[in-house]
């Protein structure tokens, strides 16, 4: 006996499954860590979304239940694939969270979602272009259908193209723009109604240093990551009395690709901030173990 897969829980109706119907032996049910690694559920092509993974969909010799499915906390990371964004992911599902890797980077989401299955998490990679608006709402609405609610959004993914103004390529700097700052803006605005049907949930937004204080060469960098700090505490006095919080998180020089652009030499990579250490912090934010104001920007040094 066989199970089509489109009547799975994950499923979304109107999405073609690649190649007609897929089959998997096994019975009424579907076995523990089922991973989907071929595109099998996707949205339209432009769209830049496709919904790549499904990871412990069922535990051994036991049914899916919905009901304990929806009351597991579900925590969204952008930029899930490696650096910050894959420990934060990381740090979640050690908190017993169900786990959205939103990341453009279809080997690296990949990687990142198995590596959360074979601890036992129930992890789902989204293929993600946070810069583009239809990209980001079928995410959300594969979020919402799915998952059944959001309870924690971190907009990581970021780009940097180091180098003086006057040489910086325009695509390079509207890639910034609108990665950087509009992407989380689009993010939020596009799960927050889940959380404020339900009065609770938590928003993290990774800044940096260098959205406090200027630096030459990151003119447009520091642009975006200002933009990210204003936007966070716009966002707190606007989401007052709600119940949901936000924070922005602004790491100094992390050990990740992002940094290695800017030319650092390995004995230099010994000085900078781990992933673990920023990933502890949001989670800790989250958790309520760190008691910050909603709206604050908290450094991250060491």
């Amino acid at each position: 006996m066989a199970v089509d897969l489109r009547s799975h829980p994950l499923y979304v109706p109107g999405h073609a499954l690649v190649g007609g119907p897929l089959l998997v032996p096994g019975g009424a049910e579907l076995p523990c860590h089922l991973r989907l690694a071929l595109p099998v559920i996707r949205g339209p092509k432009k769209s830049r979304c496709r919904l790549l993974t499904i990871a412990t969909v069922a535990r051994a010799g036991s049914r899916v239940s919905r009901g304990s499915q929806t009351a597991t906390p579900v925590a969204l990371v952008t930029g899930a694939g490696r650096g910050i964004g894959r420990a934060t992911a990381e740090a979640f599902a050690g908190e017993g969270y169900r786990v959205v890797l939103a990341e453009l980077q279809p080997v690296l989401g990949r990687r990142a979602a198995r590596a959360l299955t074979r601890r036992g998490t129930d992890a789902l990679f989204i293929e993600t272009d946070v810069a583009d608006p239809r990209s980001v709402e079928l995410m959300a609405r594969l979020v919402r259908r799915r998952l059944g609610r959001i309870d924690c959004v971190v907009n990581n993914a970021g780009v940097l193209d180091p180098g003086p103004l006057v040489r910086l390529r325009v695509e390079a700097l509207e890639r910034m723009l609108a990665v950087n700052l509009a992407g989380p803006l689009l993010v939020t605005r596009s799960l927050l109604p889940a959380m404020l049907r339900r009065h609770a949930g938590a928003i993290v937004n990774v800044a940096s240093l260098l959205g406090k204080f200027g630096a030459a060469d990151y003119v447009t960098y520091c642009a975006s990551k200002f933009g990210v700090v204003g936007f966070t505490e716009a966002l707190a006095d606007e989401l007052s009395g709600t119940g949901i919080r936000t924070w922005a998180v602004c790491p100094g020089q992390v050990d990740t690709p992002l940094a290695w652009k800017t030319g650092v030499s390995a004995e230099e990579r010994k000085g900078l901030i781990r992933p673990e250490t920023v990933a502890q912090v949001i989670v800790d934010l989250v958790a309520g173990r760190r008691k910050e104001r909603s709206g604050a920007a908290i450094d991250v040094t060491r």
